[in-house]
């Protein structure tokens, strides 16, 4: 199941770029990510459709207004904190990638049944 990644920015210009940048990655990685750029007034009506959010660096001095808006959604969130946006959009794909990694760990490990009464 694809899963949806949104890049937060003011207006949803700037992010529009970087997700093109970042979908190109995910692509040619393989991963099975959706990437949507979306305006930061979108957030919270949006954030049940996403599994991950992305801030861009321009808004890192609204990163803890977006922290307390995301806090009760449980969505994972993090700053690209350059303005690169090749290097952004790696920062964006290696997080994906963990995410993914993280998962399928999640998903092999047996539940923990207590200690053992042998």
């Amino acid at each position: 199941m694809t899963r949806i990644a949104a890049i937060v920015c003011g207006a949803g210009v700037s992010s529009t770029f970087l997700a093109r940048v970042l979908h190109a990655l995910v692509v040619e990685r393989g991963l099975d990510w959706s990437i949507e750029p979306l305006a930061e007034d979108e957030l919270i009506r949006r954030s049940g459709d996403v599994a991950m959010v992305f801030v861009g660096h321009h808004l890192a001095y609204r990163f803890a207004d977006v922290q307390a808006r995301l806090a009760l959604s449980g969505v994972p969130f993090a700053l690209l904190e350059t303005s690169d946006q090749a290097t952004a959009a790696e920062q964006g794909v290696a997080a994906l990638d963990a995410m993914d990694q993280a998962r399928q760990f999640k998903a092999i490990t047996p539940p923990n049944k207590g200690p053992s009464r042998a």
